[in-house]
């Protein structure tokens, strides 16, 4: 999903506000604004005041159409969007994804007009605003490196290195907001964390990695990790900077609208030195 244009957001409160010059620029509804900027169904405002109703992401969303306060959904007409118009389902849910049910409401005559079955590429305002609500409220855990050998000892050349991060990062987590009769759920899952060893190598893993079991050979390799063939000997400080990163696909979905957000990352970093076993001479 793009985040419209005319989305503001200032201090406390979210402010989506279709203004004349704009009202026409997603063609979703049937009034060139442009030509008439007078008309009622041009003047489409969704008011987010936050989400003090709760940690579900409960609290009033304020729409109004021509100045007039106006469902921002119904469970007969859909989500408002640009134009005066309403986006649903049909009650059968034969509609197939993206395709939604339009009726035009106009304020001034108090007429609701049907406007038959569209297409839609993004979601009317104001399900962009509860869809925004939820995802500002995931919460998605950053990793924590582990290896063995441990991030305070030295890494030895030619000897696999384990690394994993927690396991309970490893799961899709998600955030749902609320309004009466209806509700919207973001949900991030997490895809692949790559490593990288500061050695210039970088490691694609599709899980957290698994946890040294501390009776395993220490030539044996992990599910995740790498083989150091060079020492941080020439890097800053003597030591390699590790980085993971992971990669979540974002998804939201609710009444039945549905949606896939770009990706996000979160990372963790450490510094380790890596060395080489030294030949010992005697005699």
């Amino acid at each position: 999903m793009r985040t419209p244009k005319y989305l503001t957001v200032a201090f406390a409160a979210l402010v989506m506000v279709l203004a004349p010059s704009t009202a026409y620029a997603d063609g979703w509804g049937d009034v060139n604004c442009n030509v008439n900027p007078n008309n009622p169904q041009c003047d489409v405002v969704v008011v987010d005041p936050g989400t003090s109703g709760g940690s579900d992401g409960g609290g009033s969303l304020t729409c109004k159409l021509g100045g007039e306060v106006v469902p921002c959904y119904s469970e007969a007409w859909g989500w408002l969007g640009s134009g005066g118009c309403y986006y649903g389902k049909d009650d059968g849910g034969f509609l197939p994804d993206g395709w939604y049910v339009k009726q035009c409401y106009n304020p001034a005559t108090d007429e609701l007009t049907f406007g038959g079955t569209v297409f839609l590429t993004d979601p009317p305002i104001a399900l962009a605003m509860m869809v925004q609500r939820a995802l500002s409220q995931l919460n998605i855990p950053k990793p924590v490196i582990a290896s063995n050998p441990g991030l305070d000892k030295p890494q030895v050349v030619h000897v696999p290195v384990w690394w994993w991060v927690q396991p309970g990062l490893w799961k899709t987590h998600s955030a749902t907001a609320s309004l009466p009769g209806i509700s919207i759920t973001a949900r991030a899952e997490p895809t692949k964390i790559t490593w990288h060893g500061g050695d210039g190598s970088s490691t694609v893993c599709h899980g957290p990695g698994t946890p040294w079991p501390g009776n395993a050979s220490p030539l044996s390799e992990s599910d995740c990790g790498h083989t150091y063939t060079s020492t941080s000997r020439e890097a800053p400080r003597g030591k390699f900077k590790l980085r993971a990163v992971v990669t979540w696909h974002i998804t939201w979905s609710g009444g039945g609208f549905s949606g896939t957000e770009p990706a996000t990352t979160t990372a963790d970093e450490a510094t380790i030195e890596v060395t080489e076993f030294l030949p010992v001479i005697t005699g």
